[in-house]
């Protein structure tokens, strides 16, 4: 994947930054380079903002990417709402499963209420993300594959780490 140059000048900060805490990035990292919230940029920043706080530790993907290009110890860059590197996290555990098997506490990691509130949620945002993408109005539902993916935040931009929790 061709990277921009704020990706590159992004992860130069982040190698840094890691390579004092003796954490070495390869040349093969960010394996995956994205922002929560489909298209839209609010939601994207308080989702990137919640990640930095460390009150969001999960993240739920449906479709489930195939081929997977990222797993388990491997670095992804979080955009904000701009498009501009806001984070780097660390994927620490993937699981596939059906949309219905979905644990409640992965659900609650996700920072966005209830269980119920998660649930009814990722099933109103995937069926307008389908439909937003001009996708056949493929339903999404209990019986949904969907990747389930904890991560924790290794790196933060420089302006963005007062919101950081101390």
């Amino acid at each position: 994947m061709a990277l921009s140059p704020d990706i590159v000048e992004f992860m130069a900060s982040a190698s840094a930054n890691l390579a004092s805490r003796h954490i070495i990035l390869d040349s093969s990292q960010p394996r995956d380079i994205f922002h929560f919230g489909g298209t839209s940029s609010q939601l994207a920043d308080s989702r990137l903002s919640l990640a930095i706080q460390g009150k969001k530790t999960a993240t739920t993907s449906w479709p489930v990417p195939d081929p997977l290009r990222w797993g388990v110890g491997d670095y992804s860059v979080i955009l904000d709402g701009n498009g501009k590197p806001g984070a780097l996290m660390q994927t620490i555990e993937l699981k596939v499963c059906k949309f219905r098997d979905v644990a409640d506490d992965f659900a609650l990691a996700e920072a966005e209420g209830s269980v119920d509130e998660y649930k009814q949620g990722h099933r109103e945002f995937y069926t307008e993300q389908r439909l937003r993408d001009g996708k056949p109005p493929e339903e999404f539902g209990d019986e949904s594959e969907v990747l389930c993916e904890r991560f924790v935040i290794v790196f933060v931009r420089e302006d963005l780490r007062p919101h950081a929790l101390q």
